[in-house]
């Protein structure tokens, strides 16, 4: 069995992980747990927290209804420390990569390490997809460059948003719109619920402490072990929630300042994340001068390592009237109506995509696309292209 060793700086410790970290069964069937850490190499805190959790689990040993997975992401990135080897293993889980992965087409000894990651953990969610017929849901555990508050990301779906809403941390929703081929896109395309968690700065000791506290937590909210079994539960919510002053809040992602390494992009020092930030300020610098931010809001994941690329995002609070009628209109299959304005149509071949005229149809704000789930995928000279999740609000896939 394949193991990678690597060294934890937030608890000064080394530790040796297998690709499945631990996996446990319940004697009741229900839902089923998938978390991930590490699947960026340099973020050991979530793999350090799994570990932790894992060996607690098997010491106390609570009623489990159920199944609970914990999977390693890119060993070799995390026995050297660094965020990946030649490609982003968080960006290469598009359509086109996961339709060679299913054909076959290819042959193993042209895959570059990351590849090679990617398939070993691709074939372990296949099995795990294919043994449970009933709801999965996955978990993906990361940290930033910057310091930060908790916070959760996820794809806009009313089944992410119940489960995430249940956390004492902010939920941030869009970034799907400006981020191609992250694992849990993958996961959500083929019908299963998912949401990021990021706990903190990459060598925080915190930041292990956020993440055992949403581990447990998320095994609670998710049914699969009892409050009264979860060790320390109130203190995991109370640290969760007496880590920011935004708990309870959501926010929307609505600009992202891509970068590459020729530019020699520098974030401004002290930047947080979540921080408000004024139109006009100067965020960053690269070979063209100085980036300043182009409106008021919060900035996002200011990027403060070497490899990476997405220099920061903006985002602002979504107000909670917004969220409740989204919810409404989109249970009541409110797009539908869409189609029936001039210079909106559904796209033949992909039945959750519609497609906007520019020019006819520029009355439609993109909110309003937004608020029924839907986020933009193509921005061409003359339309837009919008899409959204099959499973946004009847969740996970069930196999027949």
């Amino acid at each position: 069995m394949r193991k990678a060793n690597f060294y934890s700086r937030a608890l000064d410790k080394h530790f040796e992980v297998e690709r499945i970290i631990g996996e446990f069964h319940g004697d009741e069937e229900g839902p089923v747990l998938v978390f991930f850490g590490g699947i960026h190499g340099n973020e050991s805190s979530g793999v350090v927290a799994l570990v932790e959790v894992i060996e607690e689990i098997k010491r106390i040993k609570p009623q489990i209804k159920g199944s609970i997975y914990a999977i390693t992401g890119n060993m070799n990135s995390l026995a050297k420390e660094q965020r990946f080897e030649k490609q982003d293993l968080n960006r290469i889980w598009t359509k086109e990569q996961m339709l060679r992965l299913e054909r076959g087409d290819f042959e193993v000894s042209d895959l570059h390490e990351d590849e090679l990651e990617q398939l070993e953990i691709y074939k372990i969610c296949k099995s795990i997809f294919e043994k449970h017929q009933h709801q999965v849901y996955c978990i993906d555990l990361h940290t930033t460059s910057a310091p930060t508050v908790p916070f959760i990301t996820l794809n806009d779906t009313l089944i992410n948003r119940y489960f995430a809403t249940k956390f004492p941390v902010p939920v941030i929703i869009g970034i799907e719109e400006f981020i191609v081929g992250p694992l849990l896109s993958w996961v959500m395309e083929i019908g299963y619920p998912s949401l990021a968690f990021e706990a903190g700065e990459h060598y925080s000791v915190d930041s292990v402490k956020y993440h055992k506290a949403f581990v447990w937590l998320s095994l609670v909210y998710g049914g699969l072990i009892r409050k009264e079994e979860a060790p320390e539960y109130g203190k995991h919510h109370l640290i969760l929630a007496a880590s920011n002053p935004d708990h309870g809040k959501v926010f929307e992602v609505y600009h992202r300042k891509g970068v590459v390494p020729e530019e020699n992009f520098e974030m401004k020092p002290g930047y947080a994340n979540l921080q408000s930030v004024v139109k006009g300020e100067k965020l960053a610098q690269n070979i063209d001068g100085e980036i300043l931010c182009p409106e008021n809001g919060r900035v996002f994941m200011p990027l403060y390592q070497k490899q990476g690329s997405d220099g920061f995002f903006l985002a602002r609070e979504v107000a909670p009237i917004w969220l409740g009628l989204s919810a409404i209109l989109r249970k009541a299959k409110f797009e539908n109506v869409l189609t029936w304005l001039p210079g909106v149509r559904r796209d033949k071949n992909e039945k959750y995509t519609l497609i906007v005229n520019k020019s006819i149809a520029r009355f439609l704000a993109v909110e309003i696309f937004h608020l029924l789930g839907f986020r933009t995928k193509v921005r061409l000279e003359n339309e837009l292209r919008f899409t959204r999740r099959e499973y946004d609000v009847r969740g996970a896939a069930r196999k027949q």
